[in-house]
């Protein structure tokens, strides 16, 4: 870690420390998760009393941005204030990003018995529906590799670009799936990618390219890159009803959509 982030982190400890409202204090983000430069600005948790939060959550102010705690030029303090109740609820039901905001945290200081045993389950990939998610994010690469045909058949630039970065996402995260890597949202996702031990030769090259330069030929080599690395789990469902369900229907059902599972 660099001095200057030890250094506001100190100064973050401190500030937060004086305040009955906050029962802990956890680092998170960039310098947790070990993706940190020079330049990186310093990510924080606060977990306030339940009245607190509730309090916050009314009045729309649940997050934190100060400019005066950092010790270095350009420097700040971002954070989001979380409850108890907030912990549960990602323990029992968070999406893979929600869960990956708590993988590597550190608690900088407690007053909640059991926490650091708490963070450690939310960051726990899902196995339990391991399967069921290697199943519905290959039947994305199978529909937006179809996209891909029609948007070149059609010329159709955007609809070529929309599909190449669908394909990127399900197909990354097939990967990270089947490495049991909690996804980490589009910021990090190369870099968890390339922490995967189980993965295609030249995987992250070809997605790079792909991203770079988008096309039906890249879109068809990336698909079968990923497609041969193995003999993917099903769970018996054929893709178009997994499609229909995860993309056409989340407005009846009210599920979270199957970008942010």
């Amino acid at each position: 870690m660099f001095p200057h982030h030890q250094a506001t982190i100190q100064h973050a400890v401190d500030y937060f420390q004086s305040q009955p409202n906050i029962q802990a204090l956890l680092l998170g983000g960039s310098i947790a998760h070990g993706f940190a430069q020079e330049s990186s600005d310093v990510d924080v948790l606060m977990i306030v009393t339940e009245d607190e939060y509730q309090r916050r959550v009314a009045a729309g102010d649940l997050t934190f941005f100060n400019l005066e705690l950092s010790t270095y030029p350009g420097g700040y303090v971002d954070g989001k204030f979380l409850s108890q109740s907030f912990l549960d609820q990602v323990e029992q039901r968070g999406s893979e990003p929600a869960r990956f905001a708590f993988a590597d945290a550190q608690v900088l200081f407690s007053q909640i018995d059991g926490l650091e045993e708490q963070i450690q389950r939310i960051a726990q990939y899902p196995r339990a529906d391991k399967i069921g998610r290697i199943s519905r994010f290959r039947a994305q690469l199978e529909a937006w590799q179809w996209y891909a045909s029609e948007a070149d058949k059609k010329r159709n630039d955007y609809l070529m670009n929309l599909a190449v970065n669908k394909l990127l996402l399900f197909g990354g995260r097939m990967i990270l799936a089947h490495n049991e890597l909690l996804y980490p949202y589009h910021k990090w996702f190369f870099a968890v990618l390339e922490r995967a031990e189980h993965k295609p030769a030249r995987l992250l090259e070809t997605m790079r390219e792909l991203s770079r330069q988008p096309s039906y030929t890249g879109a068809t080599e990336l698909c079968a890159l990923i497609n041969e690395f193995r003999e993917w789990e099903t769970d018996g469902v054929r893709w178009p009803n997994h499609f229909l369900h995860d993309n056409e229907l989340t407005w009846m059902h009210g599920s979270a959509q199957i970008d942010d599972l």
